[in-house]
Protein backbone atom coordinates (compact mmCIF):
# COMPACT_ATOMS: atom_id res chain seq x y z
CA UNK A 1 0.00 0.00 0.00
CA UNK A 2 1.34 3.40 -1.03
CA UNK A 3 0.58 6.52 0.95
CA UNK A 4 1.67 10.00 0.71
CA UNK A 5 2.50 11.50 4.29
CA UNK A 6 2.73 15.29 4.89
CA UNK A 7 6.57 16.63 4.66
CA UNK A 8 5.73 19.46 6.50
CA UNK A 9 2.53 22.16 7.89
CA UNK A 10 1.71 23.59 4.00
CA UNK A 11 1.22 20.10 3.05
CA UNK A 12 -1.69 19.69 5.37
CA UNK A 13 -5.18 22.13 4.68
CA UNK A 14 -7.39 23.78 7.23
CA UNK A 15 -10.27 21.47 6.39
CA UNK A 16 -7.57 18.89 7.79
CA UNK A 17 -6.83 20.51 11.14
CA UNK A 18 -10.28 21.18 11.82
CA UNK A 19 -11.53 17.77 11.49
CA UNK A 20 -8.30 17.00 13.87
CA UNK A 21 -9.18 19.72 16.34
CA UNK A 22 -12.67 18.17 16.63
CA UNK A 23 -11.60 14.48 16.89
CA UNK A 24 -9.28 15.71 19.68
CA UNK A 25 -11.72 17.25 22.18
CA UNK A 26 -13.93 13.54 21.65
CA UNK A 27 -13.97 12.17 25.40
CA UNK A 28 -16.00 8.95 23.91
CA UNK A 29 -12.83 7.11 22.01
CA UNK A 30 -9.72 5.73 23.14
CA UNK A 31 -6.09 6.98 22.16
CA UNK A 32 -5.94 4.04 19.54
CA UNK A 33 -8.89 5.10 17.66
CA UNK A 34 -8.25 8.88 18.07
CA UNK A 35 -4.84 7.69 16.21
CA UNK A 36 -6.67 5.38 14.03
CA UNK A 37 -8.40 8.59 12.51
CA UNK A 38 -5.94 11.08 13.05
CA UNK A 39 -4.13 8.60 10.23
CA UNK A 40 -7.22 8.77 8.08
CA UNK A 41 -7.66 12.36 8.47
CA UNK A 42 -4.08 13.21 6.98
CA UNK A 43 -3.14 10.49 4.99
CA UNK A 44 -6.34 9.36 3.44
CA UNK A 45 -7.10 6.00 4.65
CA UNK A 46 -10.26 4.29 5.94
CA UNK A 47 -10.78 3.10 9.44
CA UNK A 48 -10.28 -0.43 8.20
CA UNK A 49 -6.68 0.61 6.16
CA UNK A 50 -5.41 2.36 9.44
CA UNK A 51 -5.84 -0.60 11.32
CA UNK A 52 -3.84 -2.96 9.06
CA UNK A 53 -0.66 -0.32 8.90
CA UNK A 54 2.53 -2.64 10.31
CA UNK A 55 3.26 -1.27 13.85
CA UNK A 56 6.23 0.49 13.74
CA UNK A 57 5.10 1.96 10.45
CA UNK A 58 2.63 3.10 12.29
CA UNK A 59 4.35 5.06 15.07
CA UNK A 60 6.24 6.59 12.05
CA UNK A 61 3.53 7.96 10.54
CA UNK A 62 2.08 9.19 13.41
CA UNK A 63 5.59 10.90 14.49
CA UNK A 64 5.91 12.69 10.91
CA UNK A 65 2.05 14.02 11.31
CA UNK A 66 3.16 15.34 14.53
CA UNK A 67 5.79 17.00 13.15
CA UNK A 68 4.38 18.56 10.24
CA UNK A 69 1.71 19.56 12.57
CA UNK A 70 4.06 21.65 14.96
CA UNK A 71 6.24 23.33 12.43
CA UNK A 72 6.60 27.18 13.21
CA UNK A 73 5.51 29.00 10.38
CA UNK A 74 5.81 32.96 9.16
CA UNK A 75 3.56 34.83 8.04
CA UNK A 76 2.76 35.28 4.04
CA UNK A 77 0.34 37.47 2.89
CA UNK A 78 -0.22 35.65 -0.68
CA UNK A 79 -1.24 32.34 -1.64
CA UNK A 80 -2.94 30.23 -4.66
CA UNK A 81 -5.41 27.43 -4.87
CA UNK A 82 -5.47 26.25 -7.92
CA UNK A 83 -5.31 29.05 -10.54
CA UNK A 84 -6.57 31.79 -8.03
CA UNK A 85 -4.32 34.33 -6.08
CA UNK A 86 -5.67 35.30 -2.79
CA UNK A 87 -3.52 38.12 -1.05
CA UNK A 88 -4.17 39.27 2.67
CA UNK A 89 -6.33 42.63 3.26
CA UNK A 90 -3.27 45.07 2.12
CA UNK A 91 -4.45 47.84 4.12
CA UNK A 92 -6.24 47.30 7.86
CA UNK A 93 -6.47 51.60 8.11
CA UNK A 94 -9.43 50.84 4.73
CA UNK A 95 -11.16 48.35 5.79
CA UNK A 96 -15.39 48.27 5.94
CA UNK A 97 -17.75 47.69 8.92
CA UNK A 98 -19.04 44.51 7.68
CA UNK A 99 -15.45 42.95 7.05
CA UNK A 100 -14.77 44.46 10.83
CA UNK A 101 -17.82 42.96 12.45
CA UNK A 102 -17.26 39.43 10.45
CA UNK A 103 -13.60 39.46 11.97
CA UNK A 104 -14.93 39.73 15.37
CA UNK A 105 -18.08 37.39 14.80
CA UNK A 106 -15.34 34.57 13.41
CA UNK A 107 -12.14 35.10 15.38
CA UNK A 108 -12.83 32.94 18.00
CA UNK A 109 -13.42 29.01 17.16
CA UNK A 110 -11.67 26.10 14.70
CA UNK A 111 -14.87 25.29 13.19
CA UNK A 112 -15.69 28.21 11.72
CA UNK A 113 -12.08 29.34 10.76
CA UNK A 114 -12.38 28.94 6.96
CA UNK A 115 -14.98 31.92 7.53
CA UNK A 116 -12.61 34.13 8.88
CA UNK A 117 -9.85 33.39 6.29
CA UNK A 118 -12.30 34.22 3.73
CA UNK A 119 -12.58 38.11 5.21
CA UNK A 120 -8.72 38.16 5.72
CA UNK A 121 -8.01 36.53 2.38
CA UNK A 122 -9.66 37.53 -1.15
CA UNK A 123 -8.53 37.18 -5.01
CA UNK A 124 -6.31 39.70 -6.11
CA UNK A 125 -7.70 41.60 -8.82
CA UNK A 126 -4.74 44.02 -9.34
CA UNK A 127 -0.87 43.84 -8.50
CA UNK A 128 2.47 45.50 -9.69
CA UNK A 129 6.07 44.55 -10.11
CA UNK A 130 6.72 45.90 -6.74
CA UNK A 131 4.15 43.56 -4.51
CA UNK A 132 1.68 45.73 -3.92
CA UNK A 133 -1.91 44.37 -4.74
CA UNK A 134 -5.50 45.28 -4.38
CA UNK A 135 -8.73 42.44 -3.84
CA UNK A 136 -12.15 41.95 -4.98
CA UNK A 137 -14.36 43.81 -2.71
CA UNK A 138 -15.78 42.70 0.33
CA UNK A 139 -19.00 40.91 0.09
CA UNK A 140 -19.39 38.51 2.88
CA UNK A 141 -17.82 35.24 3.50
CA UNK A 142 -20.07 32.93 1.30
CA UNK A 143 -18.31 33.07 -1.57
CA UNK A 144 -14.79 31.84 -0.73
CA UNK A 145 -15.45 30.43 2.60
CA UNK A 146 -15.39 26.79 1.56
CA UNK A 147 -12.89 27.20 -0.93
CA UNK A 148 -10.61 28.61 2.27
CA UNK A 149 -10.81 24.87 3.58
CA UNK A 150 -8.64 24.25 1.11
CA UNK A 151 -5.99 26.28 1.72
CA UNK A 152 -2.69 25.55 3.44
CA UNK A 153 -2.64 24.88 7.03
CA UNK A 154 1.10 27.32 7.46
CA UNK A 155 -1.12 30.19 5.67
CA UNK A 156 -3.39 30.16 8.42
CA UNK A 157 -1.13 29.74 11.06
CA UNK A 158 0.82 32.72 9.92
CA UNK A 159 -2.12 34.96 9.65
CA UNK A 160 -3.46 34.12 12.82
CA UNK A 161 -0.10 34.96 14.27
CA UNK A 162 -0.23 38.47 12.44
CA UNK A 163 -3.50 38.71 13.07
CA UNK A 164 -2.95 38.17 16.88
CA UNK A 165 -0.13 40.39 16.74
CA UNK A 166 -2.16 43.13 15.85
CA UNK A 167 -5.18 42.72 17.65
CA UNK A 168 -2.59 43.21 20.69
CA UNK A 169 -0.98 46.51 18.90
CA UNK A 170 -4.48 47.99 18.71
CA UNK A 171 -5.18 47.04 22.38
CA UNK A 172 -1.78 48.55 23.98
CA UNK A 173 -2.53 51.59 22.01
CA UNK A 174 -6.11 51.66 23.05
CA UNK A 175 -4.96 51.41 26.96
CA UNK A 176 -2.05 54.31 26.14
CA UNK A 177 -4.47 56.42 25.12
CA UNK A 178 -7.00 55.66 27.68
CA UNK A 179 -3.91 56.08 30.69
CA UNK A 180 -3.10 59.52 28.97
CA UNK A 181 -6.56 60.65 28.52
CA UNK A 182 -7.76 60.22 32.09
CA UNK A 183 -5.32 62.91 33.98
CA UNK A 184 -6.24 65.00 30.83
CA UNK A 185 -10.14 64.61 31.86
CA UNK A 186 -9.64 64.76 35.53
CA UNK A 187 -7.55 67.91 35.30
CA UNK A 188 -10.60 69.40 33.07
CA UNK A 189 -13.11 68.37 35.78
CA UNK A 190 -11.25 70.15 38.71
CA UNK A 191 -10.94 73.15 36.36
CA UNK A 192 -14.61 73.51 35.83
CA UNK A 193 -15.09 72.77 39.90
CA UNK A 194 -13.23 76.11 40.59
CA UNK A 195 -14.85 77.73 37.75
CA UNK A 196 -10.98 78.87 36.63
CA UNK A 197 -10.89 78.49 32.89
CA UNK A 198 -14.93 78.23 32.60
CA UNK A 199 -16.30 78.12 28.91
CA UNK A 200 -19.50 79.71 27.72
Amino acid sequence: MKITLPENISDITLEQFQKYHELMIREDLTDKQKNDRKISIFIGLNHKQACDIASLDYNDILKQIDISLNQTVEFKNRFKIKDVEFGFIPNFDEITQGEFIDMKSYEIGIDKMHNLMAVLFRPIKNKDPFGNYTIVDYNGTKEFSDVMKNMPLSIVNGALIFFLNLSNELMNHTLRYTREEQPKEAQQKNTLKSGDGTQL
